[in-house]
């Protein structure tokens, strides 16, 4: 008896079924009597695929492709085919080819943002990820996914804005969870980000992998005692054969050791990793942190060169036109203002001190965040943590056809309120002032904007914090930062000194032009004399009980998130033990002391 041919709808069913060798041997046994069946070729091609069986995938839809040169879904699952065998290039050459038959394929651009996402070029997958969610605003991986790579590229707004409705998203699988965890504690939500964890380590079986996602989020709130419990929870990294979890885990060992201060112990658990495995940035960074505390510099700068240069390979992808020698990713296109510019602004009322912001400026990692927590332990202050709004408000300059610094003295009085406005409404999405409350706003590179600020609130007070130079440029050089222009400004002792120096020297001829309302804070001498500069501090803006200053640290302990590298520092009562550190280092740091040497002789650093 003959056995009955399949149909288009036998094959497909059997696909939905999951009976994939059935489903492949029905297509092929159907192709038998029409060959170039294009329902029967597309049926068998993902039968293949699901199979894994990529090279005979391939030469399908390769051949669809062939027949059907005009359409672009076929295009499209050639792409997709290709990137799960590991052929880049092609892959994105199949995707290109059906986003130029149909502009709007969404899943040619979904695809595309993946192939992107994976190879580490965020910039371009945040391009595709934004356009795939325009055309389709319930694709939920391409939110996610897309909130991750503004995430890198510094969007925040974008990344806000696609993961609003996260609460929504029930049924994502567990890699997607694990993403949407980490772009929540990113753009500032780690209680968003706590309950996605929660809620992926009740219904997953695998719970190693979410525990030490979780143990890691709850030592980034600066809530040891939580994350020590989770540690005892996990199993053995010896016994794991999934790699990439196994280093998750022992980097979790070595981040509790070192908050322990057992630092011994945290080297014997990265040491072996370095030689072993190919870890990213963030791991060196955290070799590097373990080697200085164990007073090993050479090693530590060896692991920093390593972490630097994983570094610069993104950076090239997010910002290639920062990246050339001879640029300052800092302080790129912000000359400081002139006398004749400032000469020419227009006379207008201004806020008073009491409704303008109190301002911390200071290049990174001089002391901004235990300023920040020292003035919002004062109940009549309020600090907001880091935020980018000064440059949102540049940005909004420019809508006005302006140019900052440049155009600084074209601002009439209606257009600085409009920005003043623009400034406060980002201000009341992340904090509620008080009746009475006055706002801290803790952003150390503002400095670069001092001009605009001025502007705005010439009658603002404004700390600025300085310390020893060559500490600034050693800590920064040690720290693992998210911004492009600070990933390449880091990237050597040289260009991060030059761009130090320039900072410094703008700021300097900005006051000098200027004549702001600043008290200058040198870190030493605050932790000389602490009691004593928190009195300064608040006879300079205007707090008489300065008593709460001194517990600043205990009030960081139970803010939880501090979205600075120095979260842990500033949980511990003030000490000297950072300072004079780069003596350790002047080995390394004697080529670029020439550059720093104007801006140590100026604020009357010893040598």
């Amino acid at each position: 008896m003959q056995t009955p041919q399949p149909s288009i709808d036998d094959i497909s069913r059997a696909l939905q079924q999951g009976r994939l060798p059935l489903a492949e041997q029905w297509a092929r046994q159907y192709l038998q009597v029409l060959p170039v069946d294009e329902s029967a070729l597309v049926l068998l091609g993902l039968s293949e695929q699901l199979q894994g069986k990529l090279e005979q995938a391939e030469q399908t839809f390769l051949k669809l492709t062939r027949l059907q040169p005009g359409s672009p879904i076929h295009w499209n699952n050639l792409g997709t085919v290709l990137r799960a065998a590991g052929q880049g290039e092609a892959a994105e050459s199949a995707y290109r080819q059906s986003l130029v038959l149909d502009g709007k394929n969404v899943g040619a651009l979904e695809n595309l943002g993946l192939l992107y996402h994976d190879r580490g070029d965020f910039a371009a997958a945040r391009f595709c990820f934004l356009g795939a969610c325009e055309l389709d605003p319930d694709l939920t991986s391409a939110r996610i996914y897309g909130a991750h790579a503004c995430c890198e590229c510094t969007d925040m707004a974008n990344a806000e804005r696609l993961v609003a409705s996260w609460w929504q998203w029930t049924q994502i699988d567990l890699d997607l969870q694990l993403l949407l965890a980490s772009v929540m504690m990113r753009i500032g939500h780690p209680a968003s980000a706590e309950t996605i964890l929660l809620s992926a380590l009740q219904r997953t079986s695998d719970k190693a992998r979410v525990q030490v996602r979780l143990l890691m989020h709850y030592e980034r709130l600066n809530r040891t005692a939580e994350a020590q419990a989770l540690l005892a929870q996990l199993p053995d990294p010896n016994a794991m054969t999934d790699t990439d979890l196994q280093n998750e885990i022992v980097n979790a060992y070595a981040a509790i050791a070192s908050r322990e201060k057992d630092f011994q112990k945290a080297s014997a658990l990265l040491e072996p990793l370095a030689k072993t495995t190919r870890p990213g940035s963030d791991f060196f960074f955290a070799l590097a942190h373990v080697r200085d505390k164990l007073k090993d510099a050479d090693g530590a700068m060896d692991a920093l060169r390593l972490a630097h240069a994983g570094q610069m390979k993104k950076a090239v992808l997010l910002a290639p036109e920062l990246t050339a020698p001879e640029v300052d990713p800092l302080t790129r296109g912000l000359e400081p203002v002139t006398a004749d510019q400032y000469r020419q602004w227009l006379p207008m009322l201004s806020p008073t001190v009491a409704d303008s912001p109190v301002f911390i400026v200071g290049f990174p990692r001089s002391g901004t965040t235990m300023l920040e927590q020292m003035l919002d332990a004062v109940p009549m202050l309020r600090a907001m943590d880091e935020q980018p709004f000064f440059q949102d408000v540049v940005e909004h300059m420019g809508r006005f056809g302006l140019s900052y610094p440049q155009d600084l003295h074209r601002l009439d009085a209606a257009q600085c309120e409009q920005l003043r406005n623009v400034y406060w409404s980002l201000v009341r999405k992340t904090v509620k002032l008080e009746p009475g409350q006055r706002l801290v706003d803790k952003n150390p590179l503002n400095m670069l904007r001092l001009p605009l600020i001025n502007r705005l609130f010439p009658e603002a007070k404004i700390i600025f914090a300085l310390r020893h130079p060559c500490d600034v440029v050693l800590s920064c050089y040690m720290q693992s930062f998210g911004a492009p222009a600070f990933m390449v400004l880091c990237s050597s002792l040289q260009r991060l000194a030059r761009g130090y120096a320039n900072a410094m020297q703008g700021w300097r001829r900005n006051v000098q032009i200027l004549s702001p309302r600043i008290m200058e804070l040198r870190h030493e001498d605050l932790l000389a004399d602490f009691a004593g500069n928190a009195r300064r501090i608040g006879a300079f803006i205007d707090v008489a009980d300065t008593t709460p200053m001194l517990a600043f640290h205990e009030h960081a302990r139970k803010k939880g998130y501090i979205a600075t590298p120095s979260y842990a520092q500033v949980t511990e009562p003030a000490n000297t033990r950072g300072l004079g550190r780069w003596l350790r280092y002047r080995a390394h740091l004697e080529p670029v002391l020439p550059i720093l040497k104007p801006i140590v002789e100026h604020w009357g650093y010893a040598d």
